[in-house]
């Protein structure tokens, strides 16, 4: 397919193609239910697994070795030997960039059906899954340097299968084939379940009165699409720096409802006031905001931000290396700022309710493992604690009706 974009679009005609052809399927997806999705998500699990571990295999056979980036990385890239204080905030930049990675993963918590189901996930699945498909994507890269070596660093699993097709035999458009479906199955099944259901869900929570859960993912589905996420892909560099941007907007949220939960309330809050949205609630604040969250945010993301904007546009924002070194550094220090601005606020203005608890168990969660007959029991004898607000905030199956 001739390409009509220009040099500047970030993309080629094909590749816009393909990202319409593949919005286009996302859409009918996002219109069912979560539940729909568990057994698709798993299949397309195992699938992407085993042509992850095909090509990696290939790869390693086909070069007998590690490859040129752990036998020469210097000559690759072209840089001298780090040491000192470049490597160690080399180290620290790549840290923070991975812990952005994995903010992401709270997502999934408000599945669990205790507190305590998404520890041992977050401890050992999702170090174990992104530690096993980093060392992957490395090994892979740095052999197909290898036996490539007239081609770029293949970082993209698209570029490295359309470099296997050219430079091996016709025998081979067949395993890329099956390769290829079986990534398209993983990313259609990331981004849906990922980014377009848990957006929605994020959407339908901020304003339940207009947004069901469908019509969150489709507006997501839309803002996709305003981002120019190719503009994000097209550079391995403005890739690493797009996910350390997790760091920086997430980390300072992360202060806030750790110092709020942990630091200042002691794990007590009334439950029952949670879905009470009108005044009556502690946690009402001013219609539903609590001013002193956005001022903490904003306080926790302004030292990163210089450092943040000369990652993504270096051509166009130069700034000295402390600002950078502050950058590196995004998630901790932003955790820390909010935190600390957050317990101060509270001191000075301190919110209504904190260290308080509902008088009788209305969820039946005091005691988490105990007898469903029992909860079933209390329930009955307990008041209705919603009568005078029938109109809280909507359940599941009302956001899919």
């Amino acid at each position: 397919m001739p390409n009509t974009f220009g040099s500047d679009a970030a993309m080629e005609t094909n590749d816009f193609v393909a990202f319409i052809i593949f919005w286009v399927v996302c859409l009918p997806l996002l219109l069912l239910k979560p539940e729909s999705y568990r057994v698709p998500a798993i299949v397309s699990a195992v699938l992407v697994l085993m042509a992850a571990l095909a090509v990696f295999l290939w790869a390693i056979v086909k070069q007998g070795n590690g490859g040129p980036l752990f036998s020469n990385p210097e000559a690759v890239y072209g840089v001298g030997n780090l040491q000192g204080s470049q490597l160690a905030w080399l180290m620290v930049r790549c840290i923070n960039s991975g812990i952005g990675g994995w903010a992401g993963g709270v997502n999934f918590s408000r599945y669990a059906v205790h507190p305590g189901d998404q520890v041992y996930g977050q401890i050992f699945s999702i170090p174990l899954c992104l530690l096993g498909s980093n060392i992957l994507g490395i090994v892979t890269t740095s052999c197909a340097r290898g036996f490539y070596p007239n081609e770029p660093l293949l970082w993209k699993l698209y570029d490295l299968l359309q470099a296997i097709q050219r430079n091996e035999a016709p025998v081979a458009r067949a395993a890329v084939f099956f390769a290829a479906f079986a990534f398209f199955l993983s990313q259609l099944s990331v981004t849906v379940v990922a980014c377009g259901v848990v957006g929605g869900m994020d959407l339908a929570a901020l304003c339940p009165r207009y947004i069901d859960i469908r019509r969150g993912s489709l507006i997501i589905a839309v803002i996709g699409i305003c981002i120019n996420p190719w503009k994000i892909m097209n550079t391995a560099n403005s890739f690493i720096s797009a996910i350390s941007g997790y760091a920086v907007f997430l980390g300072p949220l992360t202060g806030i409802m750790f110092a709020d939960y942990h630091l200042l309330r002691h794990r007590r809050i009334k439950l029952s006031h949670l879905f009470l949205p009108q005044t009556g609630s502690d946690y009402w604040f001013w219609h539903g905001l609590n001013w002193k969250a956005p001022v903490a945010w904003v306080l926790g993301v302004w030292a990163s931000l210089p450092g943040f904007c000369a990652s993504v546009t270096p051509a166009s924002v130069v700034v000295s290396d402390a600002w950078v070194h502050v950058y590196y550094l995004s998630w901790p220090l932003s955790v820390c700022i909010s935190a600390l601005v957050w317990m101060v606020l509270n001191i000075i203005s301190p919110a209504p309710g904190i260290g308080e608890v509902d008088d009788s168990d209305v969820f039946g969660t005091f005691e988490e493992f105990q007898d469903p007959e029992d909860t079933e029991k209390e329930k009955e004898e307990e008041p209705d604690h919603f009568g005078k607000s029938p109109t809280h905030t909507p359940s599941f199956e009302r956001n899919y009706a």
